[in-house]
Parts: C-alpha cells; structure tokens; sequence
C-alpha cells in the first residue's frame, strides 16, 4: 500500500509527463505523445596540444625554440615578473632584437600564452616557474591541434 501524499507525487509526475493514471501496483504504463527518437551516439572532440618546443633561461631572459619556427625568441628578465603580474609584453628576437610577438597569462592564469605570428605557443604556468626556480631546466611548449 503507497501513502496518500507519495500517490499524489506520483500522480502529479505522471500527469506532467503525460502518463495515464492507472492505480498503485498495476505494470505496463503507456506514453502518450510523440516518440522520442533513437539517439546516435558520436565521438566527443577535445581541443588537444602537441608540444612543438621548448623554453629555457638564459642570462639575459626566457628563451623560447619552436620547432615550427627556426628563429630563436626572449621574454626579457626585466618582462617576466611583468607577464606573471597580468601584464603583456613583447617578445623579440633572440639575435636581433626585434619585437615579433607578445606574451600574457591565459585566460585562467593557468598558462603562459605566446603570440607569435602565425601561431599561438602556450606554457603551463607550472613548468614556466619550475624553469624560473631552478627546478627544471628545460619546460615544454606546446600548440593547439
């Protein structure tokens, strides 16, 4: 036997989804209504990174390798602390100097993100500090697919 106040709950539901009303214990409701069609399942499509390079210190600042890139690239020491602080600054050259990008913290602060034409280089902000505190030498770089 099925209390009054859970009867009624019951009831309620079946009314709002369109379910005949049949009494407590009876088997074989029926769906009034359209027929919801079959489901196709499909593949879910992440955003993947491939690593593409690779950064390292050196005296003068962040050195950047890109292996789509055959130039060199800096973040200068004097930029660093500016970039981790929410700033952008410019990246240059490793051998001329020139500006020829910019670098910020991603969105959630999570990474440091490289612009630099045509492509866009991310960091884990987590291997960026291990290279700036000396726990690591050598961090990876990577790209989106």
């Amino acid at each position: 036997m099925m209390y009054p106040l859970v009867w009624r709950l019951i009831s309620a539901i079946r009314s709002l989804l369109g379910v005949s009303e049949e009494a407590p214990g009876e088997v074989g409701t029926v769906i009034q209504g359209p027929v919801v069609p079959d489901w196709k399942m499909e593949p879910v499509i992440r955003d993947s990174f491939v690593k593409v390079g690779r950064i390292a210190m050196s005296d003068e600042g962040m050195v950047f390798h890109s292996d789509l890139d055959e130039r060199g690239f800096i973040l200068l020491n004097e930029d660093i602390d500016a970039v981790l602080d929410g700033d952008t600054r410019n990246i240059r050259l490793l051998e001329i100097m020139d500006n020829v990008g910019f670098a910020r913290l991603s969105m959630s602060g999570k990474a440091l993100k490289l612009a630099i034409s045509p492509h866009y280089h991310t960091v884990p902000l987590r291997s960026v500090l291990a290279v700036l505190d000396g726990r690591n030498r050598k961090g990876a770089v990577f790209m989106g697919k």
